[in-house]
């Protein structure tokens, strides 16, 4: 049995980010209960976590998180706490990505409906929005089962290459990035190009925006550097759910 470790400030702060990651996840409509996010304690093999079993994502508090190794090991919490059964998604992308920090698991419909359909997601609209999907989501179709053992993760992990993330056909969605908070908005942005894509092809073949214009918001990408709409938006309209009925506008 692995050595419990201390809970230090960091960790709580690491915590009540992969918390309201996945408060995030459930007011965007990208998950209800199932799905995952986790974020890497810097400069170590060990990430934060939720725990098993689901429930709704907008009930998860800081307070609930737990540390796991990359082995699967649980490193904080009382012993009668489980690991998410996908725990091997997360652990083999940060094995195998020592420059990814930030992962997340979704079951978001427009996405998953375009991996279904083997359709690239273009970027279509708005290139800093866009940028995450200026180079092709690739598809892992080695199976069709959850992901349940380490050589379906590092399957995975290989076909993610350099891209945001890796369609798992008929399954959902993985996004890997510098942070959780950058995993998460790939997530959300793949969701809304996803959509309008699909909306484009019933009247027209989508353009794609060049590549000029999306670079700025690529180099911008990295470790310490959080997108604005993380604080500026999704942080706030947790505090204030009331501002986030349903809207036909997009802002």
């Amino acid at each position: 049995m692995a050595t419990k470790i201390k809970v230090t400030p960091e960790i709580q702060k690491l915590q009540e980010t992969v918390a309201l990651a996945h408060r995030i996840l459930f007011m965007t409509g990208l998950t209800t209960a199932s799905g995952h996010a986790s974020a890497r304690i810097p400069g170590t093999d060990q990430f934060v976590i939720k725990p098993w079993p689901h429930k709704h994502m907008n009930r998860h508090t800081a307070d609930e998180m737990i540390v796991v190794d990359i082995d699967g090991n649980r490193l904080t919490g009382p012993d009668t706490i489980t690991v998410v059964s996908e725990w091997y998604i997360h652990a083999e992308l940060y094995r195998a990505r020592p420059d990814v920090n930030g992962v997340v698991h979704t079951h978001q419909k427009w996405a998953t409906m375009m991996g279904i359909a083997g359709k690239t997601i273009l970027p279509v609209l708005h290139p800093s929005l866009a940028a995450g999907q200026a180079r092709p989501i690739p598809v892992y179709d080695e199976d069709y089962a959850l992901i349940h053992n380490a050589t379906q993760g590092r399957l995975i992990a290989e076909k993610l290459g350099d891209a945001v993330g890796v369609h798992l056909r008929t399954h959902g969605m993985v996004f890997a990035g510098p942070n959780v908070e950058t995993a998460i908005m790939d997530a959300i942005q793949t969701e809304f190009q996803a959509e309008v894509n699909w909306l484009a092809m019933q009247i027209g073949d989508p353009a794609t925006i060049p590549m000029l214009f999306m670079r700025p918001a690529m180099e911008r990408r990295g470790p310490g550097n959080i997108p604005d709409a993380w604080d500026n938006f999704y942080k706030w309209a947790d505090e204030h759910p009331e501002s986030t009925r349903y809207r036909v506008v997009h802002v």
